[in-house]
């Protein structure tokens, strides 16, 4: 399963059908766009050392994509297929 920053969020969270979701699956996926943005946004939260425990530990169990030209033709692919 691959998350997007919101469901990134939502896990973090504990919002039950996005945990149950993640649960369900096998491997979780975390594009490193994704964990850029959720970095950013935990930087300035209320409740940061929260979050980057949850995601130290996290991190030790997910697979973090990184961005390679085969990403954005892809990218460009679906982005012409939704227009």
């Amino acid at each position: 399963m691959i998350l997007d920053t919101n469901a990134l969020s939502a896990f973090a969270d504990g919002v039950t059908p996005v945990v149950q979701q993640i649960a369900a699956g096998d491997e979780l996926h975390i594009p490193v766009i994704v964990l850029g943005e959720y970095r950013f946004g935990i930087a300035t939260s209320r409740r940061r050392r929260e979050y980057e425990a949850w995601l130290a530990r996290g991190r030790a169990l997910w697979n973090v994509l990184p961005l390679v030209e085969e990403t954005a033709t892809h990218y460009a692919l679906i982005r012409q297929q939704l227009k």
